[in-house]
């Protein structure tokens, strides 16, 4: 018994291995499945690397059923969808009153990478446990204007 756990120590490295290799997998086929749901969708447009706002967000919205990703206006109609991560799922965005950009909060330019912070205050209430914090994983031009793709049924089997 004692040689069994004493090997078993030897290959601790090949586990932990194995279990970050199946992590990275994890992640990966969920952003491909992130992205075989919106590739479809006559709303999303080009890839942007930044969004400058003049002085602050001008406005926000969240996505019918689609968790980490939220619709930013700049300006007037300048819609652009910013896909998050961290705890920024629907049922918590679509309660949210405000939005600021975290260590900025009178506005600048956001980038991947940069986190929106959201609160349940509409008087900017940013502290806990009213706000959530979301990281920003991919910026794109957004045309609300454009037809909603119809919703996937048995599956993801879209209806003919």
């Amino acid at each position: 018994m004692t040689q069994t756990i004493r090997g078993l120590g030897r290959h601790r490295g090949y586990f932990l291995l194995a279990g970050v290799t199946a992590f990275i997998a994890a992640i990966e086929a969920a952003g491909a499945a992130r992205a075989e749901k919106t590739a479809d969708d006559p709303r999303l447009g080009e890839e942007v690397r930044q969004i400058c706002f003049s002085r602050n967000i001008s406005g926000f919205r969240t996505i019918d059923d689609e968790d980490d990703a939220v619709i930013l206006e700049r300006g007037i109609n300048d819609w652009y969808k910013a896909t998050l991560a961290g705890a920024c799922n629907f049922n918590r965005l679509k309660f949210a009153q405000s939005v600021a950009i975290d260590d900025r909060p009178s506005g600048g330019c956001i980038t991947r990478g940069d986190a929106l912070v959201f609160s349940d205050s509409a008087f900017g209430d940013f502290s806990f446990p009213n706000a959530t914090r979301c990281t920003i994983v991919e910026i794109h031009r957004w045309n609300p204007k454009a037809k909603a793709p119809p919703p996937a049924l048995d599956g993801g089997a879209a209806p003919e």
